[in-house]
């Protein structure tokens, strides 16, 4: 068998970065005992500076051998920490793996000077023992009101946190190994960085959605303020200003959807990969302690819900809104439809009248007419001598009609040239 002729072949242009988004996030093996940092911020505009920042991280690998991977991640190594930066759809994470007792929460030389003008949103910290349970001491400094205490991965490690933030401004979590091997160790950290992740991301759409909530409540009392007019008005004058009103409601609230769609949307598809991320834990809560998934979930969806809810009411505030706008316009259609119609009527009566007052003009015409030719008659008979037996009376007499018969033909023909 034998190639086929060679023939060129169009690549679609996301073939490469469909196959590199693939292999984005690869799974770093780890050994316990070590420290893991994550730090993950947002753009505080529109996003522009995160390609900016792309570029920036980019420099502190161009002597390297492996090279920046320019689909979503960045690693490399320096001063004994493992350092990977990471580009995601609205924000940027960046994790070092150090040595357990590494103290130092901003080392230089890591880039975490780059994203000073970002919006820092979360910063974790995951400290790996190779032992088969946490350390009494490590426990103790736990918060016991919130403290997850929970074997993980069917009980191949075990993990407490209590999603406090420290004095360094970090959640920590500290993690058993007991004998998962440095695949499964990396498979263990990757999962609880991305559940503190996506946990926090997911959570950013609550003040927000408190924050609107007065808002919308305004909006709601508008608009039941407003919609009794709808159906009480009794002018177009009060239907148009009615009208103005209902379209400086829509406006404002579709002013706010736009502004929070995004949020609202994002936080949904967050919320629902923070779900799935949990489920993969695979926990058993110990002692009188709860699970991370319970812990997080009694507590997330509830916002989650809080935000949806939100949504919702923007939705249906819009589709009211709408729905009295079409009522109002179709109300003042048929105000307008009644009052041409009236004026159609008055037009036509106008008409009618206007028609029989022709009518009347043009009799009279005629009998002026047949009048003043029979004195033109009258003058013409004077000045002619009598013929015969018929005198001038009998002459008036007789033309008079004829007069009259030819004055009428003449009035209507006129009146049919007047038409064309």
């Amino acid at each position: 068998m034998t190639d086929s002729p060679k023939t060129t072949l169009t690549e679609h242009p996301y073939r490469r970065l469909v196959v590199a988004e693939t292999h984005a996030r690869p799974v770093p093996a780890m050994v316990a005992p070590c420290r893991v940092r994550r730090l993950g911020f947002m753009s505080g505009c529109d996003g522009r500076e995160l390609n900016a920042l792309h570029a920036k991280m980019a420099t502190l690998v161009a002597s390297t051998t492996d090279g920046p991977d320019w689909a979503r991640q960045i690693a490399f190594e320096r001063d004994d920490r493992q350092v990977t930066w990471e580009r995601h759809n609205e924000f940027v994470t960046l994790t070092w793996t150090a040595a357990k007792t590494d103290a130092v929460t901003r080392p230089v030389g890591i880039g975490i000077e780059f994203h000073a003008d970002l919006l820092l949103v979360f910063a974790t910290r995951i400290d790996l023992v190779p032992t088969d349970a946490i350390e009494p001491q490590a426990l103790a400094g736990f918060d016991p009101l919130c403290l997850c205490h929970t074997s993980i991965f069917d009980d191949a490690a075990e993990a407490a946190t209590d999603f406090h933030l420290d004095a360094e401004g970090f959640t920590r979590i500290e993690v058993a190994t007991r004998t998962m091997g440095p695949l499964r160790q990396g498979v263990l950290v990757r999962r609880l960085l991305e559940i503190e992740t996506y946990r926090s991301m997911a959570l950013i759409g609550l003040p927000l959605a408190r924050e609107l909530s007065g808002k919308v409540t305004d909006y709601e009392q508008r608009l039941a303020r407003v919609a009794p007019a709808v159906g009480q008005d009794e002018t177009v004058e009060d239907h148009q200003q009615t009208l103005a009103g209902l379209h400086k409601l829509s406006g404002e609230i579709g002013s706010t959807v736009e502004e929070t769609s995004f949020r609202f949307a994002a936080t949904k598809a967050y919320g629902e990969v923070l779900a799935e991320r949990l489920a993969r834990l695979r926990e058993r809560a110990l002692g009188e302690f709860t699970s991370i998934e319970r812990f997080i979930n009694n507590r997330a969806q509830p916002a989650l819900a809080t935000c949806m809810a939100t949504e919702k009411r923007l939705d249906r505030l819009t589709e009211k809104v709408q729905r009295a706008i079409e009522l109002l316009n179709a109300r003042i259609a048929l105000s307008i439809q009644g009052q041409n119609q009236s004026v159609l009527d008055s037009i036509a009566e106008t008409g009618r009248s206007q028609f029989r007052l022709q009518q009347t003009v043009e009799g009279l015409s005629i009998i002026a007419i047949t009048y003043y030719a029979l004195g033109i008659l009258s003058h013409i008979a004077d000045a002619v001598p009598a013929v015969g037996p018929v005198s001038k009376d009998v002459v008036l007499a007789l033309s008079a009609p004829i007069v009259f018969i030819l004055a009428l033909i003449g009035v209507q023909r006129l009146r049919h040239r007047i038409r064309r």
